[in-house]
């Protein structure tokens, strides 16, 4: 939660005001040499009461700047019971939710998190550390957006946070459009700390996280010149298999999905790791019903509305939607060195390794392709689509132990589903490794009044994905090529003694199995270099005061590389065709800036930054801003500035993303295909009821490939952001403060938006299957059998296209949006005498408005966003503090406001009260109009029983609150919820 905001002015000074003042200056104030001409104590004195403010480059005495900025302390992120910079983002109402890691699997950025302030996404938020930029995460989100990891920002080694709730790209360049997190650790640090903690939630067997650190320093700055101190913080976390999700989502889900737990065969199918013999399969030529039979010898047999399958326990310990295990690593070095009375050389290096792994599940399935088949785009094969279907079995192989009948439908040939188990539950899966790191050396000084600072840093990130998924197309034929063609059916058949030995389970078996769903790896590289300096002083001075300036400059070297996989590039890797970028840019910058007291009560701040990217025009950044303080108890304030985004190297390098679009509708096919199902789902038959039930929704969302394509002629988006508000503290207990806030952000760089044909450069699709005509086959058979009781409709529904194959599209500069707001803060502090000192707190956000368009015309055609899904319209935290001797006690409660299920006024037209419904499907009775308000409590209690040793306890979500059932999250529950119900947490912190 937040502290107070101040409002620290010549006429008046709270107790608060003067430690929260004399905090910042003792952790963040750098060490400033005295001019040997003069008294070295008083401009000691002078000196340090001037403190560098996120968002500024100018030193001052006031901690309340015209940008609004909120500061986090170290006692507040206790308080809140976060471990990790994650978690402190959850508890800020400016913050909206992100990329988390545990569920960042398949997005292209797996193992990171992101943030996100005021929601214009990880792109538009600028994070430092220390003030200075980090490099990018090795692999941009969804290919596109590249970000900052905040999972590799050393936890332990936090002082504070600063967050700047208005643009800054005049002061830090691009990506600073909705605000800045600016993370600073201990300035100086001596003796040895240590402290673990262990978080477990009851509800969830295998829920648990283990974080662990020790920071030690030695050397006094004052006596010794010298301070020299080392943070390494290790952070666990469990994976949660889907064997402990699949009871455990919200009700509606299974009302949704009635086949859900019936399809995970918990009572029918064969165990894992128990030989299952398999199902073959045929057409009937004449009406071109599917016929299934269960192998010979098998236990597990199922009637299913084409007759009889043996089936398997499917993917109980899959790691893929509840979380993967983790490990992170990270190692912070901090040294600052009195090099003489006037200058200091400063160095820091951090490093963190994430290793994130989860279990895909179990073993695949030889099923033999009928429906459409596997489909990607690949670098090396251009704009074609490759495909690949599992072959059938011939009838002269040795494994088509099928019946007669069967065998007679086809000439002999017959499809084949068979589990591939031999090489164990844990061969597929994924695992992303990261390996992270920043050096930072500089010196800084003062030249009489002026003071000056300059750095090298250089910064990188190496991030690997191992993922063990797909087919890799010569190892599948190895193991059971070479493929012929069937002369009577024209269809791809397996080698009639294949290598790989059906029937068994065996070793030999297992490593064809490796080599036909191998383990690929897809690398990628980002480095930053960057020299920068500033010399920041007086100028002159006013009748009310000193105008101070700072100059400086910034030159810049970035590169990010993603070579690819191999196999994967020249399309032998089924639905993988990855990534690949190459790129490189210098970028120079110089800024300036100006504090002027205009009157006694009002100051001006100024700032401009002159950006030059290669191939675009030098960009000119101002920002403006005024502080007036109307009376000694109230201050007005306010800014105005313009922000740019330049397009990332993975927009507009050279390159491009070759990937599945999952969730993609095609609306015809959806239709179509529900009309279909809906017929069976009335049936009294059960094999025509769980038919329907399978075919329900299945063409409504489904993974198409995609090509999206850099585009060399991107240009950068602009923004303008504005900030108007006031700091009130009528008394010396209470503070309160209210900012009105406005982005407004053009030529947005954008992937396609491939539910929109006008954005699709190409398409092509399916022909109609063999699967669709098996399904109208089973309808007609269902129609005709009156024991069905279904009344069917002269003309039964159909199918008149196959389903979509692939998509193609550019990324392009799109539109605009307009975001606005108010920020509301209020705090009491209470002074409770013998029983101590009570905090109050309640922070806001309230949107006003949310609105974009997708094109250049006039006016915004999809309206206002807030209100409807995922744009509520008050975000608010309140939090209480009570210190009472040893004891530490804080209460935390997060509000999110609820909203309509639909995401705009159009989409509103079929997800509304009136069908009840949410992504087209049903949502929970009595949540027709839309997603519930939802909050959640959190409660710590830190105890000091001695000087060196404290001991807390979090509960999180006190009340064990469950969420609500998302029709629009593939988790099926908010991101904002919690499906953990509660969770306990113990930290203890030692001091030597």
């Amino acid at each position: 939660m937040l502290p107070a905001r101040r409002n620290p002015t010549r006429c008046l000074f709270t107790p608060l005001s003067l430690a929260v003042a004399s905090a910042l200056i003792a952790i963040a104030a750098p060490a400033l040499a005295q001019d040997a001409g003069k008294d070295k104590d008083k401009e000691k004195t002078t000196e340090l009461a001037r403190v560098e403010v996120t968002g500024s480059n100018i030193r001052r005495t006031d901690v309340e700047t015209a940008s609004p900025v909120q500061v986090i302390s170290k006692q507040d992120i206790q308080n809140m019971g976060a471990r990790t910079l994650l978690q402190v983002l959850d508890n800020l109402p400016a913050a909206r939710p992100a990329q988390v890691d545990s569920k960042s699997l398949f997005t292209g950025s797996d193992g990171a998190s992101q943030a996100n302030l005021r929601g214009l996404g990880p792109q538009g938020t600028l994070v430092l550390l220390n003030g200075r930029r980090l490099s990018y995460y090795g692999a941009p989100s969804g290919f596109q957006t590249q970000f900052v990891n905040i999972d590799a920002i050393p936890a332990a080694a936090i002082e504070r946070m600063e967050v700047l709730t208005d643009g800054a790209s005049a002061v830090y360049g691009t990506d600073a459009v909705a605000g800045v997190i600016n993370v600073i650790t201990k300035r100086s640090y001596q003796g040895l700390e240590v402290s673990g903690t262990w978080d477990t939630a009851p509800r969830f067997d295998s829920y648990g996280e283990k974080q662990a650190s020790i920071t030690g320093g030695f050397g006094d700055l004052s006596s010794d010149r010298y301070n020299v101190y080392a943070s390494v913080n290790l952070y666990e976390r469990n994976g949660i298999p889907d064997s402990e999700w699949y009871d455990k989502n919200p009700a509606q889900f299974y009302v949704n999905n009635p086949d859900y737990i019936k399809n995970l065969r918990l009572d029918t199918g064969s165990a894992p790791g128990v030989f299952n013999p398999g199902y073959y399969f045929a057409f009937d030529p004449v009406t071109k019903a599917r016929v299934d039979e269960a192998a010979p010898g098998c236990k597990n047999v199922l009637q299913v509305s084409s007759g009889t399958r043996c089936i398997w326990q499917t993917w109980m310990n899959r790691q893929i939607n509840g979380g993967a295990d983790s490990r992170r690593v990270t190692a912070y070095v901090n040294g600052h060195f009195q090099v003489s009375d006037a200058t200091e050389a400063f160095a820091e290096v951090t490093y963190t390794d994430i290793d994130l792994r989860a279990n895909g599940g179990t073993p695949r399935a030889y099923g033999t392709t009928t429906g459409n088949p596997q489909s990607w785009f690949s670098r090396n094969t251009g704009n074609t689509v490759n495909q690949f279907l599992y072959p059938f079995l011939g009838p002269n192989n040795e494994y088509n132990h099928a019946s007669p009948e069967l065998k007679a439908l086809m000439g002999g040939v017959v499809g084949l589903g068979y589990l591939l188990q031999d090489v164990g539950g844990n061969h597929f899966g994924q695992r992303n490794i990261d390996k992270s790191y920043r050096a930072v050396a500089g010196l800084r000084g003062s030249i009489g009044d002026w003071n000056w600072e300059t750095a090298f840093a250089t910064a990188g990130s190496h991030s690997v994905t191992y993922q063990t998924t797909n087919v890799n197309l010569r190892g599948f034929e190895k193991a059971f090529g070479p493929y012929t063609i069937d002369p009577g059916t024209g269809r791809v058949i397996i080698s009639d003694h294949p290598a790989y030995k059906f029937g068994e389970l065996s070793e030999a078996n297992a490593a064809l199995i490796r080599e036909a769903f191998p383990t690929f790896d897809i690398q990628s590289w980002t480095r930053l270099h960057t020299l920068d300096g500033k010399i920041e002083g007086p100028l002159f001075d006013l009748p009310a005061g000193q105008v101070r300036a700072a100059f400086g400059f910034n030159a810049t070297r970035e590169t990010f590389y993603t070579p690819g996989n191999q196999d994967a590039a020249n399309g032998l890797i089924t639905q993988q065709g990855g990534s690949w970028f190459d790129g490189k840019r210098n970028t120079y910058a110089l800024f300036s800036e100006a504090v002027a007291p205009i009157t006694d009560k009002l100051e001006l701040d100024a700032a401009l930054r002159l950006d030059k990217y290669p191939g675009f025009s030098a960009n000119l950044a101002p920002k403006i801003g005024l502080k007036y303080q109307a009376l000694p108890q109230l201050m007005l304030r306010g800014t105005y500035s313009e922000g740019f985004r330049a397009p990332s190297l993975a927009e507009s390098g050279t390159g491009g993303v070759y990937a599945q679009i999952g969730g993609y509708r095609d609306e015809t096919r959806c239709a179509e295909t529900n009309a279909i199902a809906g017929l069976l789902r009335q049936s009294a038959r059960g094999v025509d009821k769980d038919l329907g039930n399978s075919l329900w929704n299945s063409d409504c969302s489904r993974n198409v490939a995609r090509m999206t394509q850099p585009n060399p002629d991107l240009k950068p988006e602009k923004a303008r952001i504005a900030t108007l508000g006031f700091v009130l503290e009528p008394t010396d207990w209470l503070s309160l403060s209210a900012d009105y806030w406005f982005v407004y952000r053009r030529n947005e760089i954008v992937a396609p938006d491939y539910s929109k044909p006008e954005e699709i450069s190409a398409q092509t699709r399916f022909p109609i299957t063999e699967t669709d005509l098996a399904n109208l086959a089973a309808l007609a058979s269902m129609c005709a059998d009156p024991a069905s009781g279904v009344t069917c409709p002269t003309t039964l529904p159909g199918y008149s296209t196959g389903n979509v194959a692939s998509v193609i599209g550019q990324y392009k500069n799109r539109g605009r949006t307009l975001i606005d707001g108010l920020d509301v803060d209020a705090r009491g502090r209470f002074d409770l005498g013998e029983w101590g000192r009570l905090n109050v707190g309640v922070a806001a956000t309230i949107a006003n408005r949310n609105m974009y368009n997708s094109d250049d015309a006039d006016g915004w055609y999809y309206g206002n966003f807030v209100g409807y899904y995922n744009n509520p319209r008050l975000r608010a935290t309140f939090n209480t503090n009570w210190t009472y001797g040893n004891w530490d006690t804080g209460f935390y409660i997060n509000y999110v406001g609820g909203t309509k299920w639909a995401y705009d006024r159009i989409d509103a037209q079929d997800n509304n009260a009136e069908t009840c419904t949410g992504s087209y499907v049903d949502v929970s009775p009595g949540q027709c109009s839309g997603a519930p308000a939802w909050w959640t409590a959190n409660l710590s209690v830190n105890w000091r029983p001695v000087e060196k040793l404290s001991v807390g306890v979090t509960v999180k979500n006190l009340f064990n609150r469950l969420p609500f059932y998302d029709p629009n999250d593939w988790m099926n529950f908010a991101g904002y919820t919690n499906n953990f119900g509660r969770i306990y947490s113990v930290t203890a912190t030692y001091r030597f």
